[in-house]
């Protein structure tokens, strides 16, 4: 038997793993990083702006910053379900280097594009840290409806003040923040729908758990038919959009539905259709 290939073949197995092992928590971050460059294009398409390059990669880097820095905060009680989390754990601090790293080079690339972009850019950012962290042994997200609310709202206020320091337009702001603040509700709660067993059994309450399977689909089809109204109202700054809009609403009913009545769990389906939604809305705006 050849001792040394086999030597180096474990050594290779280590090291593969231990890339893995780092790299994992940044896999999550990324995508939602991605996720918010197509809801800021969106959002500038909606305004009527040219899109700047620097601004999406802002906005990457500060989104990429907060939920990495939620995914070290969950590290501890994700270790009980995912033991290679533990060993991650161990690494924590260099990913919370990373993690302010990446909010500070997104502060300057603000601070060099317009200085009051930085105010908007703190604000998903402190929403993000009061959400992850614990104080005094509490944190936001143990609250009811926490998570719900400060994702969207997050989304929500950085998508559409940034164009608004661009363009002064109340009703543009009022419109995109309506839009996706909604969205981000439902969203959330679906994604709450989908892990309502594992919830109650973990005690803890969400939507779903408290409702029950059934009106919480009736919530989520209430909400998305609120989009109707938004619409009427906002009928004079969105006409050029108004085909984007309703694909936009009905497609919401399809997921919705579809998820509602599936049996099955659809990990890859949720971050596609729910999870990724915006990189469609990115492609088709322009073009509808």
């Amino acid at each position: 038997m050849n001792t040394t290939k086999v030597r180096q073949e474990r050594s290779i197995h280590r090291i593969s793993n231990s890339i893995f092992i780092f790299l994992s928590p940044f896999l999550s971050p990324i995508n939602v990083g991605i996720s918010a460059i197509a809801v800021l294009y969106t959002s500038f398409s909606l305004f009527g702006l040219r899109h700047n390059v620097l601004l999406l990669l802002a906005a990457f880097l500060l989104t990429f910053a907060v939920y990495l820095l939620n995914v070290v905060t969950d590290f501890e009680e994700d270790s009980i379900n995912q033991p290679i989390r533990m060993k991650a754990y161990e690494m924590k601090n260099a990913f919370l280097f990373i993690s302010f790293f990446s909010c500070i080079i997104a502060i300057s690339i603000g601070f060099y594009l317009n200085i009051e972009s930085i105010f908007v850019m703190l604000i998903p950012f402190i929403i993000g840290f009061l959400y992850s962290v614990r104080i005094a042994n509490f944190r936001i997200k143990n609250l009811f409806l926490a998570k719900n609310i400060s994702i969207s709202l997050s989304w929500a206020m950085e998508a559409s003040l940034m164009p608004y320091v661009f363009k002064p337009f109340y009703s543009f702001f009022l419109a995109v923040f309506l839009l996706i603040f909604i969205k981000g509700m439902i969203n959330t709660i679906l994604f709450d729908l989908r892990d309502v067993e594992g919830d109650r059994m973990s005690k803890i309450i969400t939507i779903p758990v408290k409702m029950g399977k059934k009106k919480t689909f009736f919530l989520l089809l209430l909400l998305n038919s609120s989009l109707f109204l938004w619409l009427f109202l906002f009928m004079d700054v969105l006409i050029r959009h108004i085909l984007f809009v309703l694909i936009c609403i009905f497609y919401g009913y399809a997921y919705i539905i579809y998820f509602y009545i599936s049996k099955k769990r659809h990990n890859l389906l949720y971050s596609i259709l729910v999870d990724d939604e915006w990189l469609l809305w990115m492609f088709l705006i322009n073009f509808l």
